[in-house]
């Protein structure tokens, strides 16, 4: 859900000459969170799960992991959305007015 997101976002903030390597940055930024995010997983798996002998667990660590980093993307946009709303509203935009 990200990708697409996010190569909309960027590449529209670009100019034309730029916008594909907008795009690749996006492509390349969720690569390497998806790689660092299943190297996490494994190490909280490898580690919970008492050398094999309880695969469950490990699991459960792993699952545990994901929703950790899961609340932190939506505290992070959280965080991002109330800095643009508390930047628009010092410059006097009226989001309200706009959307209806």
């Amino acid at each position: 859900m990200s990708f697409p997101s996010g190569t909309l976002l960027l590449s529209n903030s670009m100019p034309r000459q730029h916008q594909g390597l907008a795009a690749s940055l996006v492509n390349t930024i969720v690569n390497y969170s998806i790689s660092i995010g299943l190297g996490f997983a494994g190490t909280v798996e490898s580690r919970v799960n008492h050398g094999g002998h309880d695969v469950l667990k490990g699991f459960h660590g792993a699952s545990y992991m994901g929703i950790g980093l899961a609340g932190l993307g939506v505290v992070i946009a959280m965080c991002f959305v109330f800095f643009s709303w508390r930047n628009s509203r010092k410059q006097g935009y009226n989001f309200v007015k706009h959307v209806t």
